[in-house]
């Protein structure tokens, strides 16, 4: 990984600088606001809207000349065109060797063997080497991703206990709604109830007065007709008998001759 790509020695630098990485890049771009949260709930993903902040490029930068990004070529293009960061790079290196601020002594020139030993080493020994680091990395950031993704569940798991929560709270309160009605129903019966005991004792004595009423009546019908019959007997004679039979007699036997 150090020794990629070309030269691939600033790999390295770059992979230690990925979490101070303000901006984004060609390389990492910045993803969907809408990502997976927690792969254990059901359907094996569920989707939150999240914000994504700064993330380690999986690769390095594009570089030129080994050792050179991409970007600063790409800086030149709108003003000076395609061949402008070359000429700029001859020009600076003119001016430092010409005003001897960058001397070529010893140190150059052992930098450009140690330069042709590292590029060697780099085309010879860079893959392999560079297969093993991405292989640790990829599991170190993999054990980062499970934790975070453990966390994750953990997370959504109280998010849903906090909805189920409340949702047995507005449970509770349609349950209240329902136990309020049913005491007005209880209330409604007992009234209805009360109002038919009224009703009834009512009743009842406006039946005892009827029928205290009747009774009256009929005692005094029964002593009415005994007292006429008493004066009536009373006022009967033995004379006024003997002239009542004796007009029966005759209507009787007037009867009889008419048949």
């Amino acid at each position: 990984m150090i020794f990629r790509p070309v030269l691939k020695l600033g790999y390295l630098k770059q992979f230690l600088k990925q979490p101070l990485v303000l901006t984004y890049t060609k390389t990492c771009q910045p993803e969907s606001t809408t990502k997976p949260v927690c792969p254990c709930s059901s359907g094996g993903t569920t989707s939150g809207t999240i914000s994504i902040g700064l993330k380690r490029a999986p690769k390095p930068g594009i570089v030129r000349l080994g050792f050179l990004p991409d970007e600063w070529f790409l800086f030149f293009y709108p003003k000076t065109g395609v061949t402008g960061p070359y000429v700029f790079g001859l020009v600076l290196t003119n001016y430092l060797l010409s005003k001897e601020i960058y001397v070529l002594e010893h140190e150059y020139y052992v930098g450009l063997s140690i330069a042709l030993m590292l590029y060697y080493a780099s085309t010879r020994l860079g893959p392999d080497l560079a297969s093993s680091l991405d292989k640790n990395i990829d599991e170190y950031v993999e054990a980062l991703e499970k934790e975070r993704r453990a966390e994750a569940c953990i997370y959504e798991n109280a998010i849903k206990e906090a909805k189920d929560a409340q949702w047995r709270a507005e449970g509770q309160k349609l349950l209240m709604d329902a136990k309020k009605e049913n005491i007005a129903m209880q209330l409604e019966a007992i009234y209805r109830e009360r109002f038919m005991q009224v009703f009834r004792a009512v009743k009842g004595r406006l039946d005892y007065q009827v029928k205290l009423q009747r009774s009256l009546n009929r005692i005094h019908q029964k002593w009415m007709i005994k007292w006429i019959l008493e004066n009536v007997k009373k006022s009967i004679t033995p004379d006024f008998e003997k002239a009542v039979l004796n007009k029966a007699i005759q209507d009787i036997a007037a009867l009889s001759s008419k048949t």
